[in-house]
């Protein structure tokens, strides 16, 4: 809880109608991330949240280095944070920017600077400040033929695997803009109306002037539901032996049952999670994987690879698709986290690099050999192995990682599978704080024999 200014500042009924739903989704005890712009919406999710006064805030902007001005707006919005007692977080969009899909581009790069931010800050929960406004908005942007996607109250990070362990919260989409703004009359704040929103080369500024015209209409989601939790039981085949390994498997009986637009969506997601990478497959190649799902032979999608065998369908990882559209090793220097292969988080306190099984088999010691022909042939040389900087005498020149193979300590080498909270996640299964910070301990980083 927060003193200072945060306990005095009032909150209008709208405001506090949103607090009931603040403690059901920020059921967690750390702090609780802000994305300020500078902007009205944003400041004013800032002050809300301020005037809940229940948790610790850490505000964080992004300086896109577009706008002249934008050090003058990252000033303003450290300023703000400062007045409420929050923490805060200058980020910057570095490098070239491109001549065409610039805001694909910032969005992107805003959403990856965020996530690795947040974490750095321990917040599992970055709220967002989108309204009805901006629904609508996308609701016209795509019947004008764009792709753009209409925003959710509740959502994992759009990055990965940067967005590992990061979900966004955007408690005002049935909140108009303008009421907002009112908000912040109301506490004589003020804030900055970025000219790009004005921008007649804009396709979003060109639909916001356009539906300043006309009545709002929309709707709060046009996202499927998600899945129900007996739905999940029953679609997910248990127990998930393998799922430390990065297997998915579904009930092929239960999956069958699915309308096909489900199906379709349940097959890309769960080929990407077990894939590891961080884009659906296109629909073309989605439905012709779903025609031709048959125990016949595997099928390869997304970067895994899907089998069907009696009344069980598995997604594992493709062996030959590692290295091919993301690097096929990572660096650990004794002292950071990487993600490899989009799939496993590795922590290590010794100097190495992690590779996969299958590329060091022969160097792996007859026990971790032994191991792996527990496994099911398709994930056999897919698991991550740590080759040691610097060998020591008598020792094996690698070793495996998977979080399932050991439980005594001898060296800190740590390993946690993505693929199983990444899936429940999509598929709309983690929906509070807790349960963001609950899924990081459903593989636990365990402790294996060193080098």
């Amino acid at each position: 809880m927060r003193g200072g200014l945060s306990a005095a500042l009032p909150a209008p009924a709208f405001i506090q109608n949103k607090f009931p739903d603040f403690v059901a989704r920020l059921d967690g005890d750390g702090p609780i991330g802000v994305a300020v712009s500078g902007g009205g919406d944003s400041v004013a999710l800032l002050y809300a949240l301020a005037a809940w006064n229940k948790r610790p805030l850490e505000v964080f902007c992004v300086d896109h280095g577009l706008n002249p001005l934008s050090p003058q707006w990252t000033q303003s919005v450290a300023d703000h944070a400062a007045r409420v007692g929050a923490g805060f977080t200058a980020l910057y969009w570095q490098g070239e920017k491109p001549a065409t899909g610039l805001s694909a581009a910032a969005r992107l790069a805003r959403h990856r600077l965020l996530a690795v931010a947040a974490r750095e800050k321990g917040v599992s929960v970055l709220c967002l400040a989108h309204t009805a406004d901006d629904i609508a908005e996308a609701q016209a942007m795509r019947a004008q033929g764009s792709n753009v996607g209409a925003p959710k109250a509740w959502a994992p990070s759009p990055v990965w695997p940067e967005g590992h362990d990061v979900f966004l919260y955007r408690p005002f989409l049935d909140v108009r803009r303008e009421a907002l703004r009112d908000y912040l009359r109301g506490l004589e704040v003020t804030w900055i109306d970025d000219p790009a929103n004005d921008s007649p080369h804009s396709l979003r500024a060109r639909t916001r002037k356009y539906l300043r015209e006309k009545p709002l209409v929309a709707q709060a989601s046009e996202a499927e539901p998600p899945l129900a939790a007996a739905q999940w039981q029953a679609l997910l085949h248990l127990p998930e032996t393998f799922g430390p390994s990065g297997m998915i498997a579904f009930n092929a009986e239960a999956f069958d049952a699915l309308p096909r637009e489900t199906a379709l969506k349940r097959l890309a997601t769960a080929a990407v999670c077990a894939g590891g990478g961080d884009k659906l497959p296109g629909r073309d190649k989605v439905e012709g994987l779903l025609e031709n799902l048959t125990s016949v032979r595997p099928l390869n999608l997304a970067g895994a690879r899907i089998a069907r065998r009696n009344d069980v369908i598995t997604f594992c990882r493709e062996a030959g698709d590692i290295g091919r559209n993301r690097p096929a090793s990572c660096s650990l220097n004794g002292t950071d986290e990487v993600v490899w292969d989009g799939r496993f988080l590795v922590r290590s306190s010794q100097a190495g690099e992690i590779v996969a099984s299958g590329r060091v088999r022969g160097d792996l010691s007859e026990a971790d050999r032994a191991w792996l022909l527990t496994l099911p042939a398709d994930l056999r040389g897919t698991q991550p192995a740590f080759v040691p900087a610097a060998q020591k005498d008598n020792q094996n020149k690698c070793l495996l990682t998977n979080p399932a193979l050991r439980q005594n300590a001898y060296k800190a080498i740590m390993t946690r599978c993505l693929v199983g909270s990444r899936l429940r996640a999509a598929l709309g299964l983690i929906t509070t704080e807790s349960a963001v910070i609950g899924a990081k301990s459903d593989c636990v980083f365990t402790p294996i024999n060193g080098v």
